[in-house]
């Protein structure tokens, strides 16, 4: 099954992973954590982190790399030396995978019979639709929200908003920029032009 895990910025998704990841450990469940090379600029080289201080290792995808060709390359390695397979694969910034990449966690799915848990957010801060995110909304067999409010209110955030250091709203520029400037809010108070 393909799950898509979603939400705004600081909602905890990283965290879940690493969570849901040490289930797995403890239970001697075999998985691997898949995160794109962009995103290796907010938690550093081949690890996904949390911004309450969980960590984990994980392996680098390039932009040109196929994630289905890393898994299947591992999982016949495992076979020829008789260690238990890899049964559960994560992903963290999900988003940031293109359609091709996307296709290939489908792959896991299906030809490899391997769940796939993806985590990302679903826009940028223009409030347009990252590229992995609209695959990953069109193709997921579960689609999941992870929800959380807009700071100071009881309002559910749905957007990211990009502030400079003064927090001002930038709506302008890359929208691959992963960091820390960045607030969970509200449409309303996102302002969609």
């Amino acid at each position: 099954m393909l799950n898509f895990i979603y939400s705004t910025v600081n909602a905890g998704k990283s965290a879940n992973l690493i969570m849901r990841a040490h289930s797995c450990k403890e239970r001697e469940i075999e998985f691997r954590i898949l995160v794109p090379e962009v995103a290796q600029d907010r938690d550093g080289k081949s690890k996904v982190a949390s911004r309450i201080g969980f960590e984990q290792k994980a392996t680098t995808v390039g932009t040109g790399e196929d994630p289905f060709s890393i898994i299947m390359q591992e999982v016949i390695f495992r076979k020829d030396v008789g260690s238990e397979g890899i049964q559960v694969v994560f992903v963290d910034e999900a988003q940031f995978f293109n359609r091709e990449q996307v296709l290939g966690l489908t792959k896991i799915v299906d030809e490899l019979e391997i769940p796939v848990f993806a985590y990302g957010l679903r826009t940028d801060f223009k409030g347009e639709p990252f590229e992995g995110s609209r695959y990953l909304l069109a193709w997921s067999d579960h689609i999941e929200e992870v929800a959380t409010f807009s700071p100071g209110t009881v309002e559910k955030a749905t957007f990211n908003m990009k502030i400079d250091g003064s927090g001002n709203q930038v709506s302008t520029g890359d929208s691959i920029s992963p960091g820390f400037g960045f607030l969970p809010v509200s449409r309303k108070k996102f302002g969609l032009n």
